[in-house]
């Protein structure tokens, strides 16, 4: 089983919950996510230790589309 590393998204507005899914799904095998709290916009993202950087920089590109914080857990 790979390792995976788990980062905790705040999306500020509940409505880009989808959107963020929806790009996260364009980047096929990037990660896993799941909305932990929909009226808090909090979704956690899984990705494999090999594609951690890779996550950073998904996650970095999607701050000029929509308000979000993100941390590694």
């Amino acid at each position: 089983m790979e390792k995976t590393v788990v980062f905790l998204v705040r999306l500020r507005k509940k409505d880009d919950i989808a959107f963020f899914n929806f790009i996260l799904e364009s980047y096929e095998g990037l990660g896993v996510s799941t909305i932990l709290d929909p009226k808090e916009g909090l979704v956690k993202l899984e990705v494999p230790e090999g594609l951690e950087e890779e996550a950073r920089e998904f996650l970095m590109g999607l701050k000029g589309e929509m308000d979000l914080e993100w941390s590694k857990l």
